[in-house]
């Protein structure tokens, strides 16, 4: 059941923006549509909803065809059995919180009593239990964001489809709302599309993630692997911090660069020739320079800046061939002569693009 996406081709003025995907979404998961502004990811969002019709290809949200190019079908977006979060939520400021959640139901027609026990519960459940007689410009963004959540889910859905909820709330506010989606999502155990450029958001709250650019998939996997091992070195940018090394990368794993650094890594290298490794913030290890040859997966460097985070500081080190950001515990200077290390098993080749 779920989501199944298969072939969809959305074009604006004869130009893909989104060119023939292909995915599926199981019951109960919770999938982010990641990738920066106009790879496709919205207007994928909007054409599962009904409020973009394809070119091309076939929808089908809980095993019921919702969209299908070659046999004509095309069910409007009142009769999928969706809920959606907008970006701008969407609350209608003439009406109460009460009326903005109700509106759903009284448009299918639900019996008053119906109405009132299922508003009085999707309220409870997202914490606005005591603003049922509230006006909604009475609300904070928070308030309003719940509210619209509360909207999505009261006429109890097959799919939840969140398009970017969260960017228009402040750091902690959006910190705690991630959570309380999450924690709704696992209760209802609805299959769930969640749109956003934030990689804090898609790797804490996803699943998995699917990675769009330029209209396609780039990758598709849970957020650990996708962290662990990118496809491309646009993956590893866009999901999460990355230091890149120009590298020569020989047949059996290994690869100089130019400042006669050795790198080993544990998989299996993509090829032979000019590459770059990719090392994760927190997967570089920060010590003092013992002085004496290194050895391999070691590299001598200079702390140039160092900023206090709180619980760790984040260092950037000038080293011979590039200056990589660390994330430790440990304290040093600025100025101080260090050595950075990582472990093989978080080192990959990708070949440059």
């Amino acid at each position: 059941m779920g989501i199944s996406v298969k072939g969809l081709v959305k074009q604006y003025a004869g130009k893909p923006v989104v060119d023939h995907i292909d995915f599926e979404i199981a019951d109960g998961e919770l999938v982010s549509l990641l990738g920066p502004s106009g790879c496709g990811k919205t207007t994928t969002l909007r054409c599962i909803a009904g409020l973009e019709t394809p070119e091309s290809g076939r929808i089908a949200i809980d095993g019921e065809v919702v969209f299908d190019a070659d046999s004509g079908v095309v069910v409007e977006p009142y009769h999928r059995n969706i809920g959606m979060v907008f970006q701008s939520y969407a609350i209608w400021p003439h009406m109460t919180v009460f009326e903005n959640v109700a509106f759903p139901l009284r448009v299918r027609r639900m019996a008053a009593a119906d109405i009132e026990r299922r508003v009085g519960r999707a309220l409870e459940r997202v914490g606005l239990g005591a603003f049922h007689d509230r006006s909604s410009q009475q609300l904070s963004g928070g308030q309003q964001q719940r509210v619209a959540v509360a909207r999505a889910i009261v006429h109890e859905p097959a799919v939840l489809l969140f398009d970017e909820p969260l960017s228009n709330l402040d750091a902690r506010l959006r910190d705690q709302t991630r959570a309380e989606i999450r924690q709704l999502q696992r209760e209802l155990r609805v299959s769930t599309i969640y749109v956003t450029h934030d990689q804090t958001e898609a790797l804490s709250l996803s699943d998995r993630i699917l990675v769009m650019h330029d209209g396609r998939i780039r990758q598709l996997g849970t957020p650990e692997a996708i962290y662990a091992r990118p496809n491309d070195m646009f993956v590893a940018e866009v999901v999460g911090a990355a230091n890149f090394f120009d590298v020569t990368v020989d047949d059996r794993g290994a690869a100089t660069d130019t400042s006669g650094a050795t790198f080993h890594t544990a998989f299996a290298p993509p090829g032979s020739g000019p590459a770059r490794a990719l090392i994760r913030p927190d997967k570089l290890l920060i010590g003092p320079d013992p002085g004496g040859d290194l050895g391999p997966n070691r590299l001598r460097g200079t702390v140039r800046q160092r900023l206090f985070m709180g619980g760790y500081y984040e260092y950037v080190v000038e080293t011979r061939l590039a200056s990589p950001r660390v994330l430790s515990s440990a304290e040093f200077a600025e100025k101080a002569q260090v050595v950075l290390s990582f472990d093989s098993g978080d080192c990959i080749f990708l070949l440059k693009e």
